[in-house]
């Protein structure tokens, strides 16, 4: 029984970790902070989430000596994209909520040009 704890935590750890490197960059603040670091966690626990659902559906397939049916493997790979999709949504839906980045317009102004004529 501890064997899909330890398959959540580890896959959620690395799930958190990845986002986190690859993640664009938020508001500098408390606000941006905070989305930064449920934006990671959310998208770690989906993939922990995953993970625990991939194991236990190769267990469930030893158990039955590669008897599972279609509809056993259907059920279960609706429930896992059920669940890991609605924490990759809360994801989403925080990382677009949350605020961008100040962007210092440096951009240098074309002088007009004037015309000989």
């Amino acid at each position: 029984m501890l064997t899909p704890v330890l398959i959540f935590v580890v896959a959620a750890v690395v799930g958190a970790w990845a986002c986190a490197q690859w993640l664009p960059d938020l508001a500098a603040g408390s606000v941006g902070g905070l989305a930064f670091f449920l934006v990671c966690g959310l998208a770690g626990a989906a993939l922990g989430v995953i993970a625990t659902h991939i194991y236990l559906m190769v267990r469930l397939a030893e158990e039955r000596h590669l008897s599972f049916r279609a509809e056993g493997m259907a059920s279960q790979l609706q429930a896992m994209g059920f669940d890991a999709g609605t924490l990759a949504a809360f994801a989403g839906i925080v990382y677009l909520l949350a605020p961008a980045p100040e962007v210092d317009d440096e951009r240098e102004t074309q002088p007009a040009v004037e015309s000989a004529a």
